[in-house]
């Protein structure tokens, strides 16, 4: 809906979208072993954002190309 109101080109809003809804990258997991602190739960937290992105951005890719 932002990107309606800044009236941003189909494209680029679609792009936003999945982007957002992307899963969180390794850099977390890189920063906890580096830092070694709570290594386990950010090791958790990235596996689970990644296996619940399988399953959710399906979705949002259905959602944006039907809002297209």
């Amino acid at each position: 809906m932002l990107a309606k109101l800044l009236g941003l080109p189909p494209v680029a809003a679609g792009v936003i979208v999945l982007f957002a809804a992307m899963p969180t990258g390794a850099n977390a997991y890189i920063f906890a072993v580096q830092y070694k602190r709570l290594v386990n739960p950010v090791s958790g937290a990235v596996a689970q954002g990644t296996l619940l992105a399988a399953v959710t951005l399906p979705v949002v890719v259905m959602v944006v190309a039907r809002l297209n």
